[in-house]
């Protein structure tokens, strides 16, 4: 059970408030009535023996350690049958991700000393005998003190080398913008590791933006924006500096912590580079991947070296194990990483005209269990009721579950069809997202650690809660994240995306948690799993040449087969209709994300444009999902550019209604059976 404010633990420290708080337990401020000091209390309420033990390495690691900037270990302790316990320095201040989150980018002047001081606290970890590399470095584990000190926190992924840098010790999970490649894939994290991730938090310093994802980066789809271009008064010296430091290729980067501060103190002010005199660690050497890497290097201008190659894909094969909440996917709200659909949104039609192209021939699919047939030139519906009916299931079609940040950090919501009565189903510190009813309308399960609306959550697993908020467990996780969650309509297994082999791959795993299998067999990245009505088969999004259709495969696994034919469009979040005679889903159709229908049948079917033309013919429109009676959609739709809203139209175009009406991303709608 979580600690109670005013409780007095181990008839010592007194609980003052709670700090933050996740689905493995939380961090209080406490006071130590024998010494009349603050002090900070990190719970772990033993769900496994894993999380145990890495609690127990985190209490090891930070007791051996004397730095001016790292908190100080005071205490460990275990009380039997209710959780285990950690009492270090409380710091005072605000960390730098709730400084950028009020108050925007960090004055380089400002930023430079900071970024020292934490390189100085690097380095000394990585000059220990045997070295430990941090990993989890950025910006919600940096504090500013009230009189400008800073000091690096949350030691829960530090990694401790032996003599040959080869050993891992501890989870190695990953937090998207932050992480190098080498932290998803095979490649040894070592000290430059700390380099990549502390370059991506002076980035995120500098322009309120967090860098492109480096696994992104490394797969070609993505590219690192210069700082200049998000923040035109960063030096030109300090932003070739950075960006060194965030290569792909670790021998790309600074070899040593000792190198990439002398080079940020080179591009202060005059009286910076003097600064280095007081911190000794950075003149340290460090073994690292079986080498000895060089210490600190004289302050130099010289040109920095070009990137050499791209990140290899197949060193992005395999992943170490993740800490619940550790690897959160880590966003600021509203300049962070972003979700497909709102991006695509500065490539909407000017004028309001309709897009030219309405339908896409779809071909064929050889296997006949699989096929799609001709379908129909219009709407699946010709006539609509006038209001999603109720069915004998569940609680019918007058809920819907969806995700909302209007309380700051996304979580699930339930409302009615109308938009009323919305009422809260989570409260995690890291988000929740991706909600998807159990088949008697009883159960959620959902994706956390969530912070904003993306199409790929590393680091983040799956959990089931009751419709009521109680009950919350976590599924069987792996490493890399777990993601797109998809309850079977018998009830008894979960399909999902997993990052556990280094690449998006679609999984099934019991309820129990047992059974878990990759169905995809690394044919190619696949995401977005969602069962037939019968169970029978498993629709799904697989990119292949670069370009993301619609595929379907037996709940089983094996071969897959292609349903939808795009053209080079890229398609999305596809959703099986109730009697299985239908697949909606979205596409991008000159940059703006359009809804689409297709019929499942055998033979060729077109792909339909559910708003072709009208005023909603311009609106974007993603993520759709089926009432219990086939005629309603429900959807994400930005019409204003900003605000992200559930709306509901008939699947003929008509009775459109915005369901929320809240600033904000509102997000991942599910109807509740």
């Amino acid at each position: 059970m979580p600690l109670k404010i005013g409780e007095t633990l181990r008839h010592r420290y007194r609980i003052e408030e709670t700090l933050g708080q996740g689905g493995m337990g939380a961090v209080y401020r406490a006071t130590d009535i024998n010494l009349g000091v603050s002090v900070a209390v990190k719970e772990n309420l033993f769900t496994s023996e894993d999380y145990a033990r890495q609690f127990r390495r985190e209490a090891t690691i930070l007791a051996s350690l004397r730095h001016a900037n790292l908190p100080r270990v005071t205490d460990h302790f275990v009380i039997q049958d209710e959780g285990q316990y950690l009492v270090m320095d409380f710091v005072e201040g605000d960390d730098l991700r709730e400084i950028l989150e009020r108050d925007g980018a960090v004055r380089e002047q400002e930023a430079i000393p900071w970024f020292i001081e934490i390189s100085d606290a690097l380095a000394y970890l990585h000059s220990r005998t045997p070295p430990i590399v941090h990993r989890d470095v950025k910006p919600g584990n940096i504090k500013i003190t009230p009189d400008g000190k800073a000091i690096l926190v949350d030691f829960g992924l530090a990694k401790v080398l032996d003599e040959t840098g080869s050993t891992t010790t501890g989870a190695k999970a990953m937090t998207p913008g932050f992480s190098p490649p080498e932290q998803y894939g095979t490649g040894r994290t070592d000290p430059r590791t700390d380099i990549y991730a502390l370059a991506a938090t002076f980035y995120t310093a500098l322009t309120a933006a967090i860098p492109e994802d480096s696994l992104e980066r490394a797969m070609g789809r993505a590219t690192l924006t210069p700082i200049r271009r998000r923040n035109g008064r960063v030096s030109m010296a300090l932003a070739r500096t950075i960006e060194r430091a965030l290569e792909l290729e670790p021998d790309d980067r600074f070899q040593t912590m000792g190198e990439f501060a002398s080079a940020l103190a080179s591009v202060g002010s005059a009286s910076q580079p003097t600064m280095m005199k007081n911190y000794p660690y950075l003149e340290r050497t460090v073994v690292a991947d079986g080498k000895t890497l060089v210490g600190r290097s004289r302050p130099t201008t010289t040109p920095l070296p070009p990137v050499r190659r791209r990140w290899p894909v197949f060193a992005l094969i395999a992943v170490t194990l993740v800490t619940i909440g550790a690897g959160a996917v880590y966003a600021l709200p509203g300049i962070g990483a972003r979700g497909r659909a709102t991006a695509t949104l500065a490539g909407q039609v000017p004028g309001g005209g309709p897009v030219a192209v309405d339908t896409q021939p779809a071909g064929s699919v050889e296997t006949p269990a699989t096929v799609v047939a001709a379908g129909p030139t219009a709407s699946p519906a010709a006539t609509q009721p006038e209001g999603p009916t109720p069915t004998a299931q569940g609680g019918g079609v007058g809920q819907l579950a969806f995700a909302s940040n209007r309380d700051g950090v996304p979580q699930i919501y339930i409302m009615n069809v109308d938009g009323t009565g919305v009422q809260q189903v989570t409260k995690l510190n890291d988000g929740a997202c991706q909600p998807s009813w159990s088949p008697d309308g009883q159960k959620l399960v959902f994706t956390s650690p969530c912070r904003s609306n993306r199409q790929t959550y590393a680091g983040s697993s799956v959990w089931i809660i009751n419709a009521d908020g109680t009950g919350l467990k976590p599924l069987a996780t792996a490493p890399g994240g777990d993601f797109d969650p998809a309850w079977s309509p018998q009830g008894d297994k979960i399909a999902f995306t997993s990052l556990e082999d280094g690449w998006s791959q679609i999984y099934v795993v019991n309820i129990d948690g047992s059974g878990r299998t990759n169905l995809s067999n690394n044919h190619a990245s696949e995401s977005q799993p969602r069962w037939s009505p019968s169970g029978s088969q498993i629709i799904y999004i697989s990119v292949r040449s670069k370009v993301s259709e619609v595929w379907i495969m037996p709940a089983a696994g094996g071969d897959g087969q292609r349903f939808s034919r795009s053209g080079g469009r890229e398609d999305s979040t596809p959703s099986w209709s109730p009697d299985g005679q239908y697949i909606a889903f979205d596409q991008i159709i000159s940059g703006v994300s359009r809804l689409m229908v297709m019929q499942f049948k055998e033979g060729s079917t077109p792909e339909t444009r559910v708003c072709p033309a009208g005023p909603l013919s311009t609106q974007p429109m993603a993520e759709p999902a089926w009432s219990q009676d086939g005629h309603w959609l429900a959807f994400e739709t930005w019409p204003t550019g900003t605000d992200h809203e559930i709306a509901l139209l008939t699947t003929n175009c008509a009775n459109y209604t915005e369901l929320t009406s809240h600033t904000g991303l509102n997000f991942d709608a599910a109807w509740r059976p």
